[in-house]
């Protein structure tokens, strides 16, 4: 057989250093500012995360002191239609919310107390009700767990011992927990009777910079974020509210228990998109299976409440709310995710209407792109 010679490789094409491009000095600086305007947005982006972060406990009654005048502020002002002064009409109507909160608080707190002192027992009814279900899971889970014993005996070592640190107790944390959530309260109350005694946000949010320039645009720009958040904010309270009165009455109409718990519930955590109709649904399908006995009772509720949070978030908001404020549901689904690890529960409400200010400040931003470009091209 004749073999085919392998042509060597010359010495010239082995390990010869590519010499990078020859740029000028000039040129190098383009480069190094065409790139600084996203590196400083992206440093600006970082550094102002880890201070949303960390300064979770003074910004958050701030956004949501915010949040709350701009629902607040139709109640003002029909207030203001009938003659009450500004001020007199937001302390009533601050009052009348603080009013409606410590008496929900003590409607409500009695139901929920029960269900805290049932816990104990909760599992077990569980276990019973779906025993026909998991038995066959639980053989071969102990199946498992023989085998492991089996395995860890014979390649027995000597444990280490272990040492253990004493964490706070439960009453320490409670009592700091409950004290700075009052505390929070108490500025998110302040706070919000001050913003409904302001008639004019923008107004204040922006001094007259002369040397600023799109002054204008940023003007409407920031009235643009105050008219749409302020109706966003206003049609989705409205149709919550709507979704928990309907969700009481169909528990009511199905013997659940605690009907009006259920309906406080679901107007509640209807501001959490995906997580709060997800933890609804959780504590509706448990508390059905705890109290009835045939699976068709059972199933009515959890159903019945999945239809209406169905027939909210495809049919509803859509339909009142327009193409104009449609979002993405992927950008929902990440806002939630990075404001609730930025904030928490208050991140998860607060995730959505946060996302809006961003779109609308990004469409007034492209706007002054655009028109700078048109000014420099002529």
């Amino acid at each position: 057989m004749d073999t085919v010679p392998i042509a060597e490789t010359p010495e010239s094409l082995v390990d010869v250093p590519v010499d990078p491009p020859n740029l000028t000095q000039d040129e190098l600086m383009r480069v190094v500012r065409a790139a600084m305007p996203g590196a400083v947005v992206g440093l600006a982006a970082l550094a102002s995360l880890y201070t949303m972060y960390f300064a979770a406990d003074l910004i958050v009654p701030i956004f949501l002191a915010l949040f709350l005048s701009i629902i607040l502020r139709p109640m003002v002002r029909g207030l203001q239609h009938l003659g009450t002064p500004q001020s007199v009409s937001a302390l009533i109507v601050l009052l009348g919310l603080v009013g409606a909160i410590i008496s929900g608080l003590i409607n409500l707190s009695a139901p929920a107390e029960q269900w805290l002192h049932r816990l104990p027992s909760i599992q077990k009814d569980i276990e019973a009700k779906i025993w026909p279900v998991t038995k066959s899971i639980k053989q071969a889970t102990e199946a498992t767990a023989s085998i492991g014993k089996i395995a860890d005996a014979a390649s027995s070592t000597p444990k280490k011992s272990e040492v253990t640190i004493k964490s706070p107790s439960y009453f320490d944390h409670a009592f700091k927990s409950t004290l700075l959530t009052s505390v929070q309260f108490l500025i998110i109350i302040a706070l919000t009777f001050f913003f409904l005694t302001q008639n004019n946000l923008q107004a204040h949010a922006l001094p007259k910079i002369p040397w600023l320039k799109h002054n204008e645009l940023i003007e409407d720009m920031l009235a643009s974020v105050q008219t749409t958040i302020t109706r966003f904010l206003q049609i989705s309270a409205g149709i919550y509210v709507m979704l928990g009165v309907l969700t009481g009455l169909a528990m009511y109409a199905l013997d659940m228990p605690n009907p009006v718990l259920w309906g406080v519930l679901a107007a509640v955590l209807g501001f959490m998109p995906y997580v709060g109709p997800m933890i609804v649904f959780s504590c509706i399908s448990i508390v059905s299976l705890l109290t009835f006995d045939t699976w068709w009772q059972i199933l009515m509720p959890p159903i019945a409440y999945g239809v209406l949070t169905i027939a909210e978030g495809n049919f509803v908001t859509p339909t009142i709310l327009g193409r104009q404020l449609k979002l993405n549901p992927i950008a929902v689904f990440l806002s939630m995710l990075l404001w609730t690890w930025v904030w928490g529960m208050a991140g998860a409400i607060l995730a959505v209407p946060i996302l809006v200010i961003v779109i609308i400040v990004a469409r007034h931003i492209a706007l002054m792109v655009r028109k700078s470009d048109d000014v420099l091209a002529e």
